[in-house]
C-alpha cells in the first residue's frame, strides 16, 4: 500500500523506468539505436510526472532522467547525429551538473561538427564539477586553449581522437575520445547534405 506522500508508488514508477533504462540498453548495446532511443523517450515520458515538485525524493529521479538523457546522447552519437547528442547532453546537465559523462559526450560531438569553443565549455564545466576526471582533463588538454592564432589564421589546432563508449561502460579505459580534424570544421550544417556518402 502506498504511504500517504506516495512515495511507493514512486519507487515503483522509478523501478518501471530503470527497468525501461536497462531495456534502452540492451538495444543500445545490440546495436538497435533507434530501438533504445524509443525505450529511453517512453521512460522519459514516464519519469516527467515524477518530476513534478513535491512529489518525493527529486534527486534520485533527477539522477536517473540525467542517465537516461546521457543514454539517448550515446545511441545519437552512434548514428552520428551530433547536434541532437548535444541538445541531449544538455538535458542530462541540467538534471545532474556533475554528469562526467554527458560534458564529455557533448564535448566530443562538439568538436565532431567543428564546435570547439562549445566543445571547450563542455569539458571546463564538467570539471568545474569533477576537477579529477581523468577523461575530462585529458579532453581538455587535447583541446587547447580557447584560441591560439596560427599561421592560416583560423584559431584551431588538430587533435585526433578515437571512438567513444556507452554509458553502463563505466570503466574509464574504455573511454576514448571520437576523431576530430579540421574537416569537421568544413561538415555541412545539415546532415546528409555531405558528398560521398
Amino acid at each position: 500500500m502506498a504511504s500517504k506522500d506516495g512515495s511507493h508508488s514512486i519507487q515503483e514508477a522509478c523501478a518501471h523506468v530503470t527497468e525501461l533504462k536497462e531495456r534502452g540498453n540492451r538495444k543500445l548495446a545490440a546495436k538497435d539505436f533507434e530501438g533504445a532511443l524509443c525505450i529511453y523517450a517512453e521512460a522519459l515520458r514516464d519519469l516527467d510526472a515524477l518530476l513534478e515538485p513535491g512529489r518525493g525524493d527529486a534527486s534520485s529521479v533527477k539522477q536517473l532522467a540525467a542517465a537516461l538523457h546521457s543514454n539517448s546522447a550515446q545511441a545519437l552519437m552512434k548514428q552520428k547525429r551530433w547536434l541532437e547528442a548535444i541538445d541531449r547532453c544538455h538535458a542530462a546537465l541540467r538534471y545532474d551538473p556533475s554528469h562526467s559523462k554527458s560534458s564529455w559526450r557533448g564535448a566530443s560531438c562538439a568538436v565532431e561538427v567543428g564546435m570547439r569553443d562549445v566543445a571547450i565549455a563542455f569539458a571546463e564545466n564538467g570539471l568545474l564539477q569533477n576537477p579529477s576526471c581523468a577523461e575530462l582533463l585529458d579532453l581538455r588538454s587535447r583541446l587547447g586553449p580557447l584560441y591560439t592564432p596560427q599561421s592560416d589564421g583560423d584559431g584551431y589546432g588538430t587533435a585526433d581522437f578515437a571512438d567513444g563508449g556507452s554509458d553502463d561502460e563505466i570503466r574509464p579505459a574504455s573511454w576514448h575520445l571520437p576523431a576530430c580534424t579540421r574537416e569537421a570544421k568544413r561538415m555541412p550544417l545539415k546532415p546528409g547534405k555531405e558528398k560521398g556518402d
